[in-house]
């Protein structure tokens, strides 16, 4: 214990994920479906925020994500990789929380600024105890997969609103856009 990561509260943590109905969320490096309309999601969601991710999350992009700050956790990534505002290298969650608040408290942000978290499996359960929104595409199928979301307790978790997208020509499967917020 001790080193579980902490949020002073001056920025808050949002956790962005797309499972299955059996918390899959990735096989072999990759996700398991292409939901068009989800990427669009996650691409206005997260836009001008800092996006905190792992290694091998990171390494299934082609880039950085443009218009965020890319924080990756890694103990093996070089932090000679890192870009001025638009990539930073770190070795824990704290030190991804930190990093993104700097970046905010830099770029004029008044605090409660919003950070996400975006993967992978082993970097959300780390992030489940400081978060304070989870915004979850619950994807309408059951798949195999080797990562997985952690289960959201409805203890400590309410389910503020959800939108549904039907399967479609462009989407084999159906989804919802799930809202969570962390209770009292």
């Amino acid at each position: 214990m001790g080193n579980e990561p902490k949020n002073d509260g001056s920025i808050r943590v949002g956790l962005i994920v797309a499972c299955s109905e059996n918390s899959v969320i990735g096989r072999d490096g990759d996700l398991p479906w292409h939901l068009p309309e989800d990427l669009k999601h996650f691409m206005r969601t997260t836009k001008g925020h800092a996006v905190i991710m792992g290694r091998k999350t990171f390494e299934t992009l082609e880039k950085p994500l443009g218009g965020r700050l890319n924080v990756v956790i890694s103990r093996s990534m070089s932090i000679d990789s890192q870009i001025p505002g638009q990539l930073a290298v770190v070795r824990s969650l704290q030190e991804a929380i930190d990093a993104s608040r700097q970046a905010d408290q830099a770029a004029g942000g008044f605090g409660k600024s919003l950070v996400w978290v975006a993967g992978g499996g082993e970097i959300y359960k780390q992030a489940m105890d400081v978060a304070d929104l989870i915004v979850r595409t619950r994807v309408h199928c059951e798949i195999d997969g080797d990562t997985h979301f952690p289960d959201i307790d409805p203890d400590r978790w309410k389910l503020e609103c959800s939108e549904e997208h039907p399967a479609d020509d462009r989407h084999k499967f159906g989804f919802s856009i799930e809202h969570w917020i962390r209770r009292g």
